[in-house]
Order: structure tokens, then C-alpha cells, then sequence
């Protein structure tokens, strides 16, 4: 009987380990935000997929079918470095459009693509995880008329535009910010004669649009505080977490009657190249992301002027989570013991 429930508690434990790795591969945007230090450094994720279609036997069917390539490298520097300095530039301009005031200071960028073709189409998909560092986040400190440590929310939400450059040493210079990015870097001819047709626009959306979190946080994003000292044991006091004694987590990406339906967005567009019609569609995955705060959040505001006030403690009385999010966790949990002991009992009967 012993060795059943060790085999069906590592089925467990694998269930929930693959559940919250899955998770993690799926956010497009992680940021923890402490008073203390002014700074963060949230990781980004742009991720465009494309599919061009074309007839088999055409002039791009003969090019293209059986290849696989792929491009990957990582690059960082501040904004001194004329490596990156075009994406800090380019990413503090959106900023402001965003209505936001933090800026850019330093960057690290991962850049991966992958081209697989076929006899009918060809697959492009492309990853581009962006961790710039801001700073100045903070707007007021200890604002008595606001209650609070008074942050800036808007720098969640921005498109960076048009073709950002950085040069890859296998691979020259990428346009990491457009999906026909790597279609130029390895195969210029077949990129220019798609970008200068019907199609061009879609394969030129840019990766690093992060627009879609610009839903309000107050309604549309599930929140959770004080996880630490409900569910855990001691205090933050005096961590990694500054002087605050809760942490709020707020979190895009679940549907629910509540939070809304987010689904991945789509665009097509057809032209005809080589005198053959080619079809193209360009998949970008539902938003999800997760802000941590050092402290408790209050969300103020509206959609697109959203800002925050911070307290190192909750005020008394305040709804833990939206959405029940903790009795959800319980139920799960306790669903998984009673088949735990429902399998023991079988055994042991037999």
C-alpha cells in the first residue's frame, strides 16, 4: 500500500510542478516593484508566429522547402552602448506615449527565431524576451494627501515601433522587432519581395507590442495580497522586500466572468509573388503577466492614467483577492487528498 501512494503522490507532485513551469513560459510580462529601490528590471516576452502559404511546386516552394533554420543570441548594454542604444531610445519614446515617466537605463535582450519550410508553407516563429531597466518609478514618496507611496502603472503598457536593429555575430544585423526579421537575415530576396507586396504589413507588426496590458488593473486583473503572511509563516519585514510587511501580486491572463476573455490575436493578409497567391497569418498569444509589490497596492485611476498607492501594510478589513483565488487553491489541494486517500482505500481492500 505504501509504495501506491508514493507512485500517486509523484504523479502529483509532476502534475503540479508541469502546471506551474507551463505557466511560467506562458507569462509575456514578470516585474516585482520595491519602494525602496526606485528600480525594476520586469522581463517582457514578444512572441509573433507566422504562417505564409503558397502553392506547391511556386518559385517559394522551391526555396524554401526542407530548410530549417535558426537564429539565437543574447545582447546588453545601457544606453551608452551603440549595440543597444536604439532599443533604449526607441523604448523610452514609446514610454511617453504611454504616458508613462520611467525611463530605460541599461538592457538585456534574448533574441530567438526559427524557420521550418514545408512543400505548401513556411513557419516562422519568434521570441524576443526584453528586460530593460527602469527607473524613477516612484512618483511621491509618503504623500499624505494620498495615503501613501504614490507609483507609476503605465510603464506596463507600450509599443515599441518600427525596425529595431541589433547585430547577431553569425548573422549581421536582425530586425528583432518584425516578424520577416529573420526571413531578412537569411533569406533577403524572398524578405524584400514580401515586404514590398500586400502581405508586407502584417510581417512588419511589431514583436514588442505590450499594449494589450494596458486593461485596467482595478477590474481586469485578478489581485492577491499578503500570500506570505496568510499562507506561509513569519515576516518579509527587513527582506529583499524592503519595510513592507505584505506583498500585493496582481496577474493578466485568467478568464473569468469577472477579469473578461483574453484570446490570441490574429492577423492575415494575401498578395501574389512570383506571380503565385500567397496567403500569410500572424499569431500572437493572449496577453498574461504578473506584477509583485512590496507592500500593499491600491490601484487608482483610470484605463490608460492608471497609478498606484502603496502602503507597507493593508488596511484593516480589506478583501484579500479577487475572485476567491485562495479557496480555489484549497479546493484543488483538498480534491487531490481525498483521491489520495479514496486510491488507499481501494488498495487496501484488495
Amino acid at each position: 500500500m505504501k509504495y501506491y501512494v508514493t507512485i500517486f503522490s509523484g504523479i502529483i507532485t509532476a502534475l503540479l510542478i508541469s502546471s506551474f513551469v507551463s505557466q511560467a513560459y506562458a507569462s509575456d510580462m514578470t516585474a516585482t516593484l520595491i519602494i525602496e529601490k526606485n528600480k525594476l528590471t520586469p522581463i517582457f516576452t514578444g512572441v509573433k508566429n507566422i504562417t505564409i502559404k503558397y502553392p506547391e511546386g511556386s518559385s517559394l516552394a522551391k526555396q524554401l522547402d526542407g530548410k530549417s533554420n535558426k537564429i539565437e543570441f543574447t545582447i546588453n548594454g545601457t544606453s551608452k552602448d551603440p549595440g543597444i542604444a536604439d532599443l533604449i531610445q526607441a523604448t523610452n519614446k514609446a514610454l511617453v506615449e504611454a504616458k508613462s515617466p520611467v525611463q530605460v537605463t541599461a538592457a538585456d535582450v534574448h533574441y530567438t527565431a526559427t524557420i521550418k519550410g514545408g512543400p505548401t508553407s513556411v513557419l516562422t516563429s519568434v521570441k524576443v524576451d526584453y528586460q530593460p531597466t527602469l527607473e524613477n518609478f516612484v512618483l511621491s514618496k509618503g504623500d499624505t494627501q494620498a495615503g501613501g507611496d504614490v507609483i507609476d502603472l503605465q510603464w506596463r503598457t507600450f509599443v515599441v515601433k518600427g525596425p529595431i536593429k541589433l547585430k547577431a555575430q553569425e548573422f549581421g544585423e536582425v530586425s528583432i522587432n518584425q516578424g520577416i526579421g529573420a526571413l531578412e537575415a537569411i533569406y533577403p530576396d524572398i524578405a524584400s519581395k514580401l515586404s514590398n507586396s500586400g502581405v508586407g504589413g502584417v510581417l512588419q507588426e511589431p514583436v514588442l507590442d505590450f499594449s494589450r496590458f494596458n486593461a485596467p488593473m482595478s477590474t481586469n486583473w485578478h489581485h492577491l495580497f499578503d500570500p506570505i503572511s496568510t499562507y506561509g509563516s513569519g515576516t518579509i519585514s527587513g527582506s529583499e522586500y524592503g519595510s513592507a510587511n505584505v506583498l500585493s501580486v496582481y496577474s493578466l491572463g485568467e478568464s473569468s466572468l469577472r477579469e473578461g476573455r483574453f484570446e490570441a490575436e490574429e492577423t492575415t493578409a494575401s498578395a501574389t509573388i512570383d506571380g503565385t497567391a500567397v496567403n500569410v497569418k500572424s499569431l500572437t498569444p493572449a496577453p498574461s503577466a504578473q506584477i509583485t509589490v512590496a507592500g500593499y497596492l491600491d490601484v487608482r485611476g483610470q484605463q490608460g492614467q492608471e497609478y498606484g498607492v502603496v502602503t507597507s501594510d493593508a488596511p484593516a478589513g480589506v478583501q484579500t483577492s479577487s475572485g476567491g483565488f485562495p479557496i480555489q487553491v484549497l479546493l484543488v489541494l483538498g480534491g487531490m487528498m481525498g483521491a489520495v486517500a479514496i486510491f488507499v482505500l481501494i488498495k487496501a481492500r484488495k
